[in-house]
């Protein structure tokens, strides 16, 4: 992992600076890891409660989260404001499911991890 971090944090291509700008791989490998999350929780919902929508909403959100965090690993500033996008609805998702359920699993997991991955990439597109 430090390769693959050092390799694209080493040099931004389009400003050669020193410090990779946004195009670094901690928001990358973020948005990549928590697709992977929103895809396995729309399993879960499929498998546990038989939600076909669940399970479509999963894959498709996972699925563009996983595209916008390789899109900034290949070091396109767009992918993040797409993931950050995503991230968004997802916060407004969750936290609308959970204020009425008031439960921790799944709602108030999702919504925290949303809120933390949201969190890296505001930091990261605002330095």
């Amino acid at each position: 992992m430090p390769a693959l971090t050092a390799r694209f944090n080493s040099r931004c291509s389009r400003c050669d600076c020193e410090h990779g700008c946004v195009y670094n791989a901690s928001m990358g490998i973020a948005l990549i890891i928590y697709g992977l999350i929103v895809l396995g929780g729309g399993i879960m919902g499929f498998r546990m409660a038989g939600s076909r929508a669940s399970l479509m909403m999963g894959a498709a959100s996972g699925l563009m989260l996983a595209i916008s965090g390789t899109l900034v690993l290949l070091g396109n500033r767009g992918g993040a404001y797409w993931g950050m996008g995503v991230t968004g609805a997802l916060i407004l998702v969750f936290g609308r499911r959970y204020l009425e359920s008031r439960e921790m699993m799944p709602a108030g997991l999702m919504l925290a991890a949303s809120v933390i991955v949201a969190a890296i990439l505001y930091a990261q597109l605002t330095t």
